[in-house]
């Protein structure tokens, strides 16, 4: 394996043959670590072609998650829908019965005082 050392000691040997320039222009084309650290053009496609392949199956599983967050969505509107149509229901027979008492009251306060007015043309009368 190449290290640091050797690659200087490359350098300088170039550099005494040929020149600084020519020793720079070398160096410029090794790659800075060894050929096994280096991608080949092969795996570089094929590491995109999992790459595509992983982000297809996530981009799957995504859309089956959204569709499943949508239908329990729908779920839980329609039981809002059905409980909120309940409660106005329930709404309209209490109205309905504090109508029926308000009309109740008022009918019995008319008649009371209808006889409260009776007798006092009555009494009224009597003392006449």
């Amino acid at each position: 394996m190449i290290d640091e050392r050797r690659r200087h000691d490359l350098y300088t040997r170039v550099a005494e043959t040929f020149g600084e320039q020519e020793a720079d222009t070398l160096m410029a084309h090794l790659p800075p670590v060894g050929w096994a650290d280096v991608a080949t053009t092969s795996e570089v496609r094929t590491l995109g072609v999992e790459l595509r392949a992983e982000m297809a199956e996530l981009g799957a599983q995504l859309q089956i998650e959204m569709s499943e967050l949508r239908s329990e969505l729908r779920g839980e509107m329609a039981e809002l829908r059905s409980e909120l149509r309940g409660e106005m229901a329930e709404l309209r027979g209490e109205m309905s019965e504090l109508r029926d008492s308000i009309q109740r009251t008022v009918i019995a306060a008319s008649i009371a005082s209808s006889f409260s007015t009776a007798t006092l043309v009555l009494a009224a009368a009597a003392l006449v």
